[in-house]
């Protein structure tokens, strides 16, 4: 094995995102804005219309190739080295048909776990390297990851 592995992936998934799915986004958000101006709540009527702007921004945007490897150093995402001794465990979440990537769990209490892509690597030859400096510790999908990845984000 060598002492290093090495791929490019879409930074995250993409989920095609048709016009009835902006029609659906579009009536709950007329609907949650009908109700800010309905209670004269203008800073709730600003918050849903900007809302509404950055969702239907995210959901036309393409996912951008990320480049990744995984050295005695630690885990490279596009330049940004994550240490393995910032690092407190890790765990690949692996469904061949929806999700594919690693989750890495800082040794900081309040940082989020932090997702890299596998993309088409083997999950087997990064998780053996990985193990070697890391500890293999199971971890459970958040709920607003489940929520998200189940309206197509």
């Amino acid at each position: 094995m060598s002492d290093k592995i090495e791929w490019a992936a879409p930074e995250y998934n993409y989920y095609y995102k048709g016009r009835i799915w902006f029609i659906v986004a579009g009536l709950f958000f007329g609907a949650l804005m009908i109700i800010a101006l309905w209670t004269n709540n203008l800073v709730f009527a600003i918050f849903i219309g900007l809302s509404y702007f950055l969702i239907v921004a995210y959901g036309l945007k393409k996912p951008q190739t990320a480049y990744i490897s995984v050295s005695s150093k630690g885990i490279s995402v596009n330049a940004k080295l994550y240490e393995f001794s910032a690092l407190s465990s890790f765990w690949i979440f692996y469904n061949p048909l929806e999700l594919k990537e690693i989750s890495l769990k800082s040794k900081k209490k309040i940082a989020p776990p932090v997702h890299i892509p596998l993309g088409d690597q083997n999950p087997v030859e990064v998780r053996s390297f990985l193990t070697k400096y890391i500890p293999e510790k199971k971890q459970e999908e958040s709920l607003a990851d489940v929520l998200l990845r189940s309206i197509g984000f």
